[in-house]
């Protein structure tokens, strides 16, 4: 059986490894989210667990297409979530998984905290 000390050595690790992924610390309103997100959201949000992040991003090649960004998660309709890297508590943007393009995405949320606040509410368009 999996303690909570474990468990929560086993999220810190997989999210140093992220860091070192992107080369640079999480913003910090969802690294303390990660920290405490044990189970999968899923439905309209699905957001990627610490041990999804690096595989899902390599996946839809953000990186490339969409440097200084993170891809947190899923529509569920080919829509990715993103949040800058840069910023301490990121707005939240909807992007098309076929384009990865900043530029295109749409406006979710203004900052990352307000977002989880919300309970991950969004207009579905």
């Amino acid at each position: 059986m999996r303690t909570n000390k474990m468990l929560c050595e086993n999220i810190m690790n997989h999210i140093v490894e992220v860091e070192k992924y992107f080369g640079c610390t999480l913003p910090k309103t969802y690294r303390q989210f990660l920290l405490s997100f044990d189970k999968e959201l899923d439905g309209d949000v699905y957001l990627y667990l610490p041990d999804m992040l690096i595989e899902r991003n390599e996946c839809y090649q953000t990186k490339e297409y969409a440097p200084d960004y993170i891809n947190i998660g899923s529509d569920g309709g080919g829509m990715a979530f993103i949040l800058k890297l840069s910023d301490q508590d990121p707005k939240v943007a909807l992007i098309d998984h076929g384009s990865m393009d900043p530029e295109l995405s749409e406006f979710v949320c203004s900052s990352f905290s307000e977002w989880v606040a919300s309970d991950f509410e969004y207009d579905e368009e």
